[in-house]
């Protein structure tokens, strides 16, 4: 089911909440059974036969998670059946994402394997496996509490988060479930969390798909075009990833905060970074967590033990060093980005888009390093002038537009016929072909100046707060005059609605 259909929006989400707050009378454990069941129902409507193995794998986790809370912290047992666990869930996802572009690949390279066949993907299977094997990885290492079975369920399956994200953290969610708490509508998180929705649901309808046409086009034609249709089609897919992904989190938060649960940000204006360190730091901000604490800390302690058994040092004065500075920067960094690459899909693509996003973080991590050491100072960016923060947003832009042609391409055949476009192989063009693409370059001034949902909601974090040119002409409150303007974007969104199309997300 989609958040953007009118199944959604007037039958799933009034039964949901009605049945919260009606059930909210009789405690806990109604609420979380009703909520699980909504879920589930939310998930089956995409596709029923999917909801055995979306059950199959919690059962699977639940039972593990149960065995690992029964040993020895620390023991030789806890830490192969966390091993098994893990290799359990990332054997699943091998045999739904990967396999039958692994098969394809030995195919091409003339050596023995089973036929491949294409299989269809489980909506969310990214998401969901990753939200169980961090519980896994935490239960074991005593980071987590032991859940009973339907705690357990809602903590996997609360449909908010259930297709694309945010990837939860236990300790964010579960204590936000428990027993001491009232479990009904409140008027104040229900107004708050439906504007936040409907503005969400206004960037995905009426910004996002009506760009995606025009850009599926370009990546469709890619190595046939001229230069100035292929840079209108590059420009309106960033906005479209930009404002689809943005518009998917705001009505994830949205809708968790009408049921009085508060979710953590996903996405902070990314394209206001003014470095590809701090882009990461905004974009997808749950995935870059997960990636930093699952996989590029434990490389580095792998390489930081090595290093110290082998009589070498890890201080910052080692880390300076070209051997200490590849070993220790370097060698994580890429590693951990051409997983992520993969996280996002197979082929050759993929790893390009996380092996160049390796790159440019190491290249951004040995400048700020290097130069701080020279320099004797930290380098502090929000010192600079208006016009060289706005030389690094533009700097930035184009290193993620040129990553997003692997990300978006359906081949590294057709990546490269892209390039070839931009840097006009097949010609110049024309500035009408480069017009096309006047709606991605008219939304530059929004991206980069104005502020993002969660500043307008007043909803951003006091130490992430910066300015933003308008906020506070633009900060809401639940007025008359707010809810005049929710109503006129929400009828818009209603005329467009039939025209809308699936999230970018739901395929990883």
């Amino acid at each position: 089911m989609l958040f953007n259909s009118y199944i959604f929006i007037f039958c799933f989400l009034p039964a949901a909440m009605l049945g919260f707050h009606l059930l909210g009378r009789r405690g806990r454990k109604p609420v979380i059974a009703w909520l699980t069941l909504c879920s589930l129902v939310f998930y089956a409507v995409w596709n029923p036969v999917f909801v055995f193995f979306l059950l199959g794998s919690i059962v699977v986790n639940f039972l593990i998670s149960q065995v690992i809370a029964a040993t020895e912290p620390g023991s030789t047992t806890r830490k192969q059946v966390l091993a098994v666990g893990i290799a359990l869930n990332l054997l699943a996802l091998f045999r739904f994402k990967y396999l039958f572009k692994t098969l394809l690949l030995l195919h091409q390279l003339h050596l023995p394997a089973p036929a491949a066949h294409p299989v269809l993907l489980p909506l969310g299977i990214s998401f969901f496996t990753f939200t169980q094997i961090s519980f896994l990885v935490d239960l074991a290492q005593e980071q987590a509490e032991r859940q009973d079975l339907l705690s357990y369920m809602l903590f996997v399956t609360f449909f908010p988060h259930l297709i694309a994200g945010p990837i939860l953290h236990h300790k964010e969610v579960m204590p936000q479930f428990s027993a001491g708490r009232q479990f009904r509508l409140l008027s104040s998180d229900v107004s708050l969390g439906l504007t936040w929705f409907v503005l969400g649901l206004g960037k995905k309808v009426l910004i996002a798909d009506k760009l995606a046409p025009a850009a599926d086009y370009a990546f469709a034609h890619a190595g046939h075009q001229s230069a100035a249709s292929a840079w209108a089609g590059l420009v309106l897919y960033t906005m479209q990833l930009y404002f689809d992904f943005s518009g998917y989190s705001d009505m994830a938060l949205g809708l968790a905060r009408i049921f009085s649960i508060r979710f953590p940000l996903n996405f902070d204006s990314p394209y206001k970074a003014t470095s590809i360190t701090e882009y990461w730091q905004r974009w997808h901000m749950t995935l870059t967590r997960y990636v930093t604490l699952y996989l590029y800390n434990p490389i580095l302690l792998h390489i930081q033990r090595k290093r110290l058994a082998a009589g070498k040092k890890i201080s910052r004065k080692a880390l300076a060093t070209p051997n200490g500075f590849v070993s220790m920067v370097a060698y994580p960094t890429v590693a951990t980005m051409l997983l992520t690459g993969l996280w996002h899909g197979a082929g050759l693509q993929f790893l390009i888009f996380g092996l160049l996003h390796g790159l440019y973080l190491t290249a951004n991590q040995a400048w700020r390093h290097f130069r701080t050491r020279v320099k004797g100072a930290e380098i502090n960016e929000a010192a600079h002038s208006w016009p060289t923060l706005m030389l690094f947003r533009i700097g930035v832009w184009f290193q993620v537009a040129f990553a997003l042609i692997f990300f978006r391409a359906d081949n590294l055949k057709a990546a490269l016929g892209m390039i070839h476009d931009l840097v006009g192989r097949n010609g110049a063009g024309h500035i009408g072909a480069l017009l096309e693409g006047a709606a991605g370059f008219a939304l530059f001034p929004i991206v980069w100046l104005m502020p993002n949902t969660q500043q307008i909601l007043g909803e951003e974090p006091v130490v992430a707060a910066r300015f933003s040119w308008g906020l506070h002409k633009l900060r809401w409150s639940p007025s008359l005059s707010w809810s005049l303007v929710i109503a006129v974007l929400f009828f818009a969104v209603l005329a467009n609605l039939g025209e809308t199309t699936s999230f970018l997300y739901f395929q990883f």
